[in-house]
This record gives structure tokens, sequence and C-alpha cells, in this order.
């Protein structure tokens, strides 16, 4: 078999070099959220939640627009009313975060604490039925710190910003590696040239 010409194996990658600039600015977004979300966790977590907040909205109001339309739900039924009931959740969801900041906060965090635990309880168990003791250790600490976020929203919540908040750095970084590279291929005069 013949090998892959320069042109084919690269095309791919100088396709993604046309837009390194986009790269470069997700990472700026990313590093800039980061910083805000540590050094000012407050405005990272209201950031959070109008985001939560516009997404809910975006989701319900598309979901009532698809029920008075009447098309079939994700399953392909054509009964509405799960569609009618999931748009008016997710609408008021999106106003309830929006006019309830503080409540959505502390909800957001015992919803976390709660998925944590459960998974942490299934580790448990599969540790357990496998005797592999770090499952078992990984399943003990998900459940206590699933507990404590529960237990304690207020301090549970500043610290779920911060993991967003270095979260975000970490892939703002990685961002601006990317579009780097991706700026020196766009920039190689004698690189193959990009395919349509």
């Amino acid at each position: 078999m013949p090998p892959t010409p320069p042109e084919g194996r690269f095309a791919v990658v100088r396709m993604l070099a046309q837009g390194w600039w986009l790269f470069l600015l997700r990472g700026v977004a990313g590093i800039l959220f980061g910083l805000l979300a540590l050094f000012a966790p407050g405005l990272g977590l209201a950031f959070v939640l109008g985001f939560l907040a516009a997404f809910l909205l975006v989701e319900g109001i598309a979901t009532l627009a698809q029920a008075a339309r009447g098309a079939p739900d994700l399953a392909g039924n054509r009964s509405r009313t799960w569609l009618w009931i999931d748009g008016i959740a997710s609408t008021l969801a999106g106003i309830g975060v929006l006019v309830m900041p503080g409540v959505s906060a502390v909800l957001l965090v015992v919803m976390v604490g709660a998925w944590a635990a459960i998974v942490g309880a299934m580790r448990l168990v599969m540790a357990f039925r496998s005797g592999d003791v770090l499952m078992g250790l990984l399943g003990a600490l998900a459940v206590l710190v699933g507990a404590w976020m529960i237990v304690a929203p207020g301090p549970g919540l500043l610290a779920l910003v911060w993991l967003v908040g270095v979260q975000a750095l970490v892939t703002g970084g990685l961002f601006l590696a990317i579009g780097w590279r991706l700026r020196r291929i766009a920039k190689d005069p004698h690189g193959p040239a990009p395919q349509a």
C-alpha cells in the first residue's frame, strides 16, 4: 500500500489551522473565567447560574415549540403530553434560577452532592463484589464528599466554584497551546494548502 501523501495526511489539521484564533479566544476566555471563579467566586457562581438559567430557558422554549408543532418526541411518540410537561418544567426551572439564585445555588450543590453520594455508593458495591480496595477507597471518598456537600452546602458551593475555576484554567491553557500550534501551521508557507 503506497504511503499517504502529505496533502492528505495534514488536510484536517490545515483546515483547523484556518480557525486558530478561535482556539486562542476560547483559551483566553477559559483562563479569564477560571481566574474570576478562583478570586471572585461570587461572580463566578453568578456566571455559572446565568449560563444554567439561559440553557434551561432555551431548552424549555424549544421543547414547548416542538410540542406546539405536534412533532414527535425523541422516542418517536406522537403524544405531546410529555413534551409539554418537559418544556414547562425546564422553563419554570430557568425562571427559578433567575429569580432565586441563592436557593438555586444551594440546590445545585445539594444535587451534585447527592449525585456524588449515589455514585460513591455504587462504587462501594462494585468494590465489595470485586474485592478491589482502590475502588472501595474511591467510592468512600465520593460518599464522604457528597455527604459533606449535602450537609454543608455553603462551603460545598465555594468548593464547587473553585473546582470549576481550576478546570477552566487547565482547559484554557490547553486551548491556548492548541491555538498557538495551529497558528504556526497556518502561517507556514511551506505546508500543504488547506482543502475545501
